[in-house]
């Protein structure tokens, strides 16, 4: 008896410890939002847009969502979707509505483009060397 509760409290924690690192990173920005601190550490993915209703905006989350490898390639997700009051990213990278950034972990832009990408596309581009 004491066997079994061991193997299926064995199958409830890791589960849960499983699914706590399959949990992407997304951040929605606010005015001060940096990311020098992620240099060598994180590849940051920016998303601007200048509405949260808008469609590419949401099919590019839903398509980030979907990058089970980007768990294991150190992306964060940043989302600016309120052009107004200027983020310090919005001043920096200066998107003209719907604009999607990689950044490498050496913090070079690595992608930037106005359409949202497939997931496929930007892991390549993750694998090509970022």
């Amino acid at each position: 008896m004491v066997a079994r509760i061991f193997i299926l409290s064995i199958f409830l924690i890791f589960p849960s410890a499983y699914a706590s690192e399959d949990t992407l990173e997304i951040t929605y920005v606010e005015t001060n939002t940096d990311i020098k601190d992620l240099i060598w550490e994180k590849r940051p993915v920016l998303v601007f847009s200048n509405s949260h209703l808008d469609p590419n905006l949401k099919h590019k989350l839903k398509c980030l969502g979907r990058i089970r490898c980007a768990f294991s390639r150190d992306v964060k997700v940043f989302v600016d979707d309120k052009p107004e009051p200027n983020s310090n990213l919005r001043k920096r990278f200066r998107p003209k509505g719907f604009l999607i950034i990689l950044i490498g972990k050496d913090g070079q832009i690595k992608l930037r483009k106005n359409s949202p990408w497939s997931a496929r596309e930007l892991t390549r581009v993750i694998d090509k060397g970022s």
